[in-house]
């Protein structure tokens, strides 16, 4: 009986769980060779490795909880800054052969203030090409199509935000809006896509695609 008590002692001092909180050697009796265990002692070092191991257990289980804490996405958001990189373009051809193209992109800041309201700071650049107007000289020679290029730099705008799930949603003072699909922990946010307009002889392809992360807080 003795000897199964000091196996069973050893196998709990040795478990993952007890040498994972610290026990106080005060509390724990040592025996030595050919001395009676006493029944008092044997469960005196099994109290103390018990309170050990429930403390350690307390602290693992308040961990765990904490970690499972999910911070909400619009506290993420409130008061960050994004920097979102844009790239897009549009194609419109009619029945008659005609039609404009057009590409742009640039990048943005996004500042989301905690009221709600949106600061941003943007960079565009891009180029228009009607291929129904020409230009050409006095002989009809050397016809060139109309183009028309832009390079705005930190232009400024303002609008409002709000996080309903993983999207996010901001409408500038324009009234334009976009949907902005927010990642899981709201460091990452994108949005992108394509549209198909057919109408009265005429039909447009649009595209883009926008990528943004969210900046380290300034010291």
């Amino acid at each position: 009986m003795k000897k199964a008590l000091l196996i069973g002692l050893t196998a709990a001092i040795c478990s993952p769980a007890a040498l994972a909180s610290d026990v106080d050697s005060g509390n724990v009796t040592t025996f030595t060779s050919g001395s009676a265990a006493q029944a008092s002692e044997v469960n005196a070092n099994f109290a103390a490795l018990i309170t050990a191991i429930n403390d350690n257990n307390d602290r693992i289980a308040d961990l765990e909880a904490a970690n499972g804490d999910v911070t909400a996405l619009s506290d993420v958001v409130s008061g960050s800054t994004y920097q979102l990189f844009f790239s897009g373009g549009i194609i419109e051809l009619d029945e008659g052969g005609g039609g404009n193209l057009e590409h742009f992109g640039g990048n943005t800041v996004l500042v989301f203030n905690s009221d709600g309201s949106l600061g941003e700071t943007f960079n565009e650049s891009g180029r228009f090409i009607s291929l129904d107007q020409q230009f050409c000289d006095q002989e009809g020679l050397n016809c060139e199509h109309f183009v028309d290029t832009w390079d705005d730099v930190n232009e400024v705008g303002t609008g409002s935000w709000a996080v309903s799930g993983q999207d996010l949603n901001v409408t500038w003072a324009d009234g334009d809006s976009e949907t902005f699909k927010l990642s899981a922990n709201g460091e990452i946010l994108m949005a992108g896509g394509g549209s198909l307009d057919e109408d009265d002889g005429t039909s447009g392809l649009e595209t883009f695609v926008a990528v943004g992360l969210r900046l380290a807080p300034q010291p």
